[in-house]
């Protein structure tokens, strides 16, 4: 049982690039979080959502580098796609924990599963965007290192999750060990605490949610690199 769950516990039946920065047309632009399988989040079907954590994407279909940085650079944009819950979920959910809302993150690993916050955007009021995919480009570019991890800070909640998987597709929310929800009264509460990371702070995600991911991807523009021409095989003549 994952933080989506919160329908659930609410006695619910819930079924544009920024400017790049020079010399990036000799770079090539990458969607870090690109998943081309076809599936989105089902809102208002089997309706799940993510709530007030921070979320470390850990496998998709046994890939563990989908969400990590493949090379030094500047995220200038992250996309989310959003499934659209019903009036009556959705009114619940925002008496319950406000209008839907997340950002981007810049996760460097540590230990096990530990991990800092480094970097992130500002977060971003999402119902105008439900049942279709958004893109917000960034005033600031946010500068990464390859390795780095993309995740997602959702302050409230955020109907973005992918269901239907196999247990090697698999996320991390930075939830306190015995705090990652469940189906008894007690444990549904677990959803309501607000575990979100802000930037420079560090953190333990010790809740693991498998069969699922979420729906999103940032846009980096890796550092230019200098390259050598081929020299020119033609021959050439001197004029005498």
């Amino acid at each position: 049982m994952s933080s989506r769950r919160t329908v659930v516990s609410l006695g619910l039946a819930v079924t544009a690039l920024a400017v790049v920065p020079a010399g990036a047309s000799a770079a090539k632009i990458t969607e870090v979080g690109t998943v081309t399988d076809g599936r989105a989040p089902r809102c208002p079907e089997a309706c799940s959502v993510v709530t007030r954590t921070t979320a470390l994407p850990t496998s998709v279909d046994g890939n563990r580098n989908v969400y990590v940085v493949p090379s030094d650079g500047r995220i200038v944009a992250w996309s989310i796609t959003l499934g659209a819950p019903s009036a009556d979920d959705r009114k619940a959910l925002e008496k319950q924990l406000g209008r839907a809302s997340a950002g981007l993150v810049v996760l460097r690993r540590g230990k096990s599963v530990a991990a800092n916050v480094v970097a992130g955007s500002s977060v971003k009021k999402l119902d105008p965007y439900f049942g279709g995919e958004t893109t917000f480009a960034l005033p600031t570019s946010i500068a990464v290192k390859k390795g780095d991890v993309i995740g997602l800070n959702v302050p409230s909640w955020a109907p973005t999750l992918v269901q239907g998987y196999g247990t090697n597709t698999s996320w991390r929310a930075s939830r306190p060990t015995g705090r990652c929800g469940g189906t008894t009264d007690e444990r549904k509460k677990d959803y309501y605490v607000d575990t979100t990371l802000s930037v420079g702070r560090s953190g333990t995600f010790n809740c693991l949610y498998k069969a699922e991911r979420m729906s999103y991807t940032a846009t980096l523009v890796p550092t230019p690199t200098k390259t050598t021409p081929k020299a020119s095989s033609r021959a050439t003549s001197t004029r005498r």
